[in-house]
């Protein structure tokens, strides 16, 4: 309850803000879902926040046995909601693909996207996206049974390794076992989370790569985590980010505010 109580405090940010706009002129062009509408505003008056996650990484966003969405990216969502409406559950959660996801924030469907996503310069000035800040900093890593007996990069020489596509890693994995002179690897592209671990669990794939936390967080729901084994190597920075759409610096700093005094409270001992 003291962090919610902690984040409210930003509220009086938000309201600084929302006055910085309230006597500008609207535009009856600008509708509920409209990237370039005054979204603070638009926020306030819908009553909730539609935040776009992920749902199916423990650790940052996923079911909880109580069937709730739990995790750093869902506490994010439920803090702005608390510095909002004073009340954390005012928050409709929508999961997306990767695919999905730019694109919900990019047309409005999303009020913010809160699904570890890395923060990259192209999509930061490509793709109409403001990310806000770091609020985790992963790498790449890949995930191979121990029966496989790979250690290193070199050993994936001639096998699988299942990969996520619309994400970073691709290419990360092409670009690292290109660098370490690795011949013959075959990635196993999936367009979907669940099918992509399903696969490496049939064995489809002798080696699975993603953040090394969405690794973990994985083979812990596996029936059998200690088969698995994280290699060394770490492939990738990823610095997770949520994200905004672009031209909405209200909305924008008042996100930013909000996530900043998380940070603050944690370091305040606030929980």
């Amino acid at each position: 309850m003291l962090k919610w109580r902690f984040c409210a405090l930003s509220l009086l940010l938000l309201l600084i803000t929302a006055c910085g706009t309230e006597n500008q002129p609207n535009s009856s062009s600008n509708t509920a879902n409209s990237p370039s509408a005054d979204r603070l505003q638009t926020v306030k008056n819908r009553g909730k926040l539609i935040c776009g996650i992920n749902g199916e990484v423990p650790g940052f966003s996923f079911v909880n046995e109580k069937g709730e969405y739990s995790g750093l990216d869902v506490q994010i969502c439920r803090a702005i909601a608390a510095a909002l409406f004073d009340d954390p559950s005012k928050v409709e959660y929508r999961k997306l693909s990767p695919q999905e996801r730019f694109t919900a924030v990019q047309t409005g469907e999303v009020d913010i996207l809160s699904r570890n996503t890395t923060w990259t310069i192209n999509r930061d000035t490509a793709l109409g996206m403001e990310f806000i800040t770091p609020v985790f900093y992963d790498g790449q890593g890949i995930m191979a049974t121990k029966a496989s007996n790979v250690k290193k990069l070199e050993d994936l020489s001639g096998k699988s390794i299942c990969v996520l596509s619309g994400t970073t890693t691709e290419q990360n994995l092409a670009d690292a076992m290109a660098k370490a002179a690795v011949q013959g690897y075959k990635p196993i592209v999936s367009d979907d989370v669940e099918a992509l671990y399903t696969a490496y669990q049939a064995g489809r794939c002798q080696a699975v790569t993603s953040d090394r936390s969405q690794l973990v967080a994985r083979r812990s729901v596996f029936p059998r985590p200690q088969d698995h084994q994280l290699l060394e190597v770490v492939i990738s920075k990823e610095p997770l980010a949520p994200a905004v759409a672009d031209g909405d610096p209200p909305w924008s700093n008042a996100v930013r505010s909000i996530v900043f005094s998380l940070i603050q409270g944690e370091e305040f001992g606030i929980n």
